[in-house]
């Protein structure tokens, strides 16, 4: 049976599923604390995980990830359907990606629309991020309206 939980404690054990969602160890521990974990479990396994930050009028989705063997199901967009209620108090939940990765049709088909770029965010990795092949240096930003 599926449903969604707030992960309060040991976030460390999630640690190697997260990054797979933000490759960088050091961006991860710039927002693993300081957000709220949920995942979206099958009796005791987890199956998705979320990172969302909320700060003034917008909550920001700092990293989503599902396990490989589930990819492609739908859990993806079923745990963006709960933070948009979870998060419905404030005006807009927000995401970025690599500009050429195919994240970009995941946002799109789950409501949410461009809504800018930071400029050089992936040249602070300690590495070069590659993605199609391309290495990537902005970041695209989508939004979702909430409520």
């Amino acid at each position: 049976m599926l449903d969604f939980r707030k992960i309060d404690s040991d976030r460390s054990a999630y640690i190697p599923l997260l990054l797979e969602g933000d490759e960088d160890m050091a961006m991860l521990n710039r927002y693993l604390d300081r957000g709220d974990l949920f995942g979206l479990f099958d009796n005791e396994d987890v199956v998705t995980l979320a990172l969302v930050t909320a700060e003034g009028d917008c909550a920001e989705l700092m990293n989503i990830v599902t396990v490989e063997k589930h990819r492609g199901k739908g859990y993806g967009s079923l745990m963006l359907s709960y933070l948009s209620k979870e998060f419905s108090a404030y005006g807009y939940l927000i995401a970025g990606t690599g500009d050429c990765s195919p994240a970009r049709l995941f946002y799109e088909k789950n409501g949410f629309s461009l809504s800018g770029l930071r400029k050089g965010f992936f040249l602070q990795y300690d590495h070069p991020v590659i993605e199609n092949g391309r290495m990537l240096t902005d970041m695209v930003l989508y939004r979702k309206r909430l409520g």
